[in-house]
């Protein structure tokens, strides 16, 4: 049972600070926004895109809308987190030509550099404003939302500033790390194409059942599982720059629309052509 301290919701943003109890493993899933999670406490390990990163308290994860992600729990310890979800709208009028308040987020290798330790958290003044953030989101004043605003751009701003070379210092290796990531950006760079496991056990060289054992303990998904939420991701980008539902379906690899729309539906909660009026 999740129990909510604090929760505000305006346009494009949403900040939760929440903590579970006994807490279950959470599935994979996607956000069509960025998300910038913050770890009070708990015992997990959280997989993104096939690094799986043990986090400590005051650790920050970031994933943006192209990443795949799940968390799962190594023991029943209280798990308490914070975290923000936005969409691009909500910070557009700070962008320039000159700066890209997102380049952290955005420009990364899926997967890579997800994590801020906390001793960047702490000591580079991200704790601060998030917590300037919070207080601001609880005070009824009109210029709450502007103050609210002026530090999360500080915020992303202190962000990408951040080296990234610290952010992978908690990545758990194992020993097929380099199959996987190969494999991976395969997937990636065909999901217009239809992948079984024969082809990938070809490709790669490496029995197809052994294949999907070292994807499942390297990623935390399956074969089968990573390229559907991959193939629904980029059919959502679809959706959202004007394509047709049956476009989209045939260009990211469906053999036939009923199988697209009912991954889609049991994906994203909503049926494309439903997904599209939602985002217009």
């Amino acid at each position: 049972m999740d129990k909510v301290i604090l929760q505000y919701l305006t346009n494009n943003f949403f900040m939760n600070h929440v903590v579970t109890e006994s807490p279950n493993d959470i599935a994979t899933h996607i956000h069509d926004c960025y998300e910038l999670f913050y770890f009070i406490s708990g015992d997990l390990t959280y997989y993104i895109e096939g690094q799986a990163y043990k986090l400590y308290p005051y650790d920050m994860i970031l994933t943006n809308s192209r990443e795949l992600h799940r968390i799962e729990f190594n023991s029943k310890s209280c798990f308490e987190r914070k975290y923000i979800h936005f969409k691009p709208e909500f910070i557009s009028s700070y962008q320039t030509d000159e700066y890209n308040l997102l380049s952290y987020l955005e420009k990364r290798k899926l997967g890579y550099f997800n994590r801020i330790p906390a001793k960047s958290v702490l000591e580079d003044g991200i704790f601060d404003l998030w917590d300037r953030i919070e207080r601001t989101t609880q005070e009824d004043s009109p210029e709450n939302l502007i103050m609210m605003k002026t530090y999360f751009i500080q915020m992303l701003i202190t962000i990408n500033k951040i080296p990234s070379e610290n952010s992978n210092s908690f990545v758990i290796s194992h020993k097929n790390d380099q199959k996987i990531v190969a494999i991976l950006e395969f997937i990636n760079k065909n999901l217009n194409e239809k992948i079984t496991l024969d082809l990938l056990e070809n490709e790669f060289y490496v029995n197809k059942y052994y294949l999907c054992h070292i994807f499942k303990t390297n990623t935390g998904f399956t074969v089968i599982e990573y390229i559907t939420y991959k193939r629904i991701m980029r059919a959502m980008e679809l959706l959202t720059s004007g394509s047709t539902a049956l476009d989209a379906a045939h260009a990211v690899g469906f053999g036939d629309y009923s199988t697209f729309y009912k991954a889609f539906k049991r994906i994203t909660g909503f049926s494309p052509k439903q997904y599209y009026a939602k985002r217009f």
